[in-house]
C-alpha cells in the first residue's frame, strides 16, 4: 500500500543508514497513543501516523523542516482508523477514568457511555479501505525497505527535489 508520512529529517537519516524508525512517545498525548496501541494491539511505543496517497487527507503534516516519505508498506502491517473518530477520541479520553481508558468517569456528561464506547469500536474494527472517509493509517514502524521517495521542506518551501529510491 503506497502512504505518506511528514516525519523530520532525522527520521529519513535513520533510514538511509538502513535502521528501522520506530516513534518515540509525546509526552504531551502518552495515554492517547497508549490507549490506540491497545486497542488496536500494537507493538510499539508511539505510532507512527501516515495517509494513504491518493486518498482524502484532514491535515498535510507539513512543518518546515520536515520530510515526506513516500512509502510501499505490505498490508499486514498497515492499521487503519478514521481520522475524525480518532480527533473525537483524543477529546473524549479526557472524560475517561484515571488508568482505564475503557471507562468513562461516573460523573461525565460530556459524552455517553453509548457514544464512547462507538468511538473505541470503530478505532478497533479494521474494514476495506473504502469504507473511510477520511483514512488515517497507523503504522508500528517504517522499515528501510518501504522508503520509496522523498521530498524535503523548509522555512522558504521545498529545499530538496525528489528523490527516488
Amino acid at each position: 500500500m503506497i502512504l505518506q508520512t511528514y516525519q523530520s529529517k532525522v527520521v529519513l537519516r535513520t533510514l538511509k543508514n538502513g535502521e528501522v524508525y520506530r516513534a518515540k512517545p509525546n509526552l504531551s498525548l502518552r495515554r492517547e497513543y497508549d490507549a490506540l496501541i491497545d486497542m488496536l494491539g500494537l507493538h510499539c511505543e508511539c505510532p507512527v501516523f501516515a495517509v494513504v496517497k491518493g486518498k482524502k487527507q484532514n491535515t498535510g503534516g507539513k512543518v518546515s523542516g520536515s520530510v515526506r516519505l513516500t512509502l510501499d508498506v505490505p498490508e499486514e502491517f498497515v492499521h487503519i482508523t478514521e481520522y475524525g473518530v480518532w480527533a473525537d477520541f483524543i477529546y473524549a479520553l479526557k472524560f475517561s477514568k484515571p488508568g482505564n481508558y475503557k471507562a468513562l468517569r461516573p460523573d461525565c456528561e460530556e459524552i455517553s457511555v453509548r457514544r464512547y464506547n462507538e468511538l473505541m469500536e470503530d478505532l478497533k474494527g479494521q474494514r476495506k479501505l473504502s469504507a473511510y472517509q477520511t483514512p488515517q493509517v497507523v503504522l508500528e514502524r517504517i522499515e528501510p525497505g518501504w522508503l520509496k521517495s522523498v521530498k524535503i521542506f523548509g522555512k522558504s518551501g521545498l529545499l530538496g527535489k525528489l528523490i527516488r529510491k
